[in-house]
């Protein structure tokens, strides 16, 4: 099932950017990624307790904008990376280097997203009741403020602008007749 996971998410990653793995490169990684699920026992029933990891959150919406599915797709990248790297007494080692390769191509196509996925990361780990952090937030507290007045400016002023469209191009008059004859 977890490689069922990294074949879907390798192939979202893939459309996204016009390019889908064709030919053998594809059914190489796809006989892998097979091999790797036999090894790892994916059938197991634990696989499906607490349902998925990875696929949930690529389907639940909220990273619905194409800069935004990139960043989550980086992190995502950087573990199955990470975690295939950290498989070393495998019975497939050919498998595991041939779609380390694969994800390391994608990583390097991903690197800036995953930079940002990196700052949220490490912003979210930050020890906010550490005193030397409070008080170095608390002094960049404005500018940080600033800049979600600014954005927020933006937002309205796009969201203002979408709405006026509709009454521009038909005049403003929508429905409105002429009694001039």
């Amino acid at each position: 099932m977890v490689w069922k996971i990294c074949l879907f998410i390798l192939l979202a990653i893939s459309s996204s950017d016009g390019h889908v793995p064709t030919g053998s490169l594809f059914e190489d990684m796809k006989e892998h990624i097979s091999k790797l699920e036999k090894y790892f026992n994916t059938s197991h029933p634990d696989v499906a307790e607490g349902g998925s990891i990875f696929t949930g959150r690529l389907q639940n919406g909220l990273w619905s904008q194409i800069n935004e599915k990139k960043i989550l797709l980086a992190q995502m990248i950087s573990i199955y990376w990470e975690m295939l790297n950290n498989l070393n007494n495998t019975q497939n080692p050919k498998d595991i280097r041939s779609l380390v390769e694969v994800l390391q191509v994608y990583k390097m196509n991903y690197s800036e997203s995953l930079k940002k996925a990196k700052d949220l990361i490490e912003i979210a780990k930050l020890p906010m009741n550490d005193a030397k952090i409070q008080r170095k937030a608390v002094a960049e507290f404005y500018d940080v403020m600033l800049e979600v007045n600014k954005e927020e400016s933006q937002r309205k002023r796009r969201s203002r602008r979408l709405n006026r469209r509709p009454g521009l191009l038909s005049g403003g008059r929508a429905g409105y007749k002429s009694n001039n004859k």
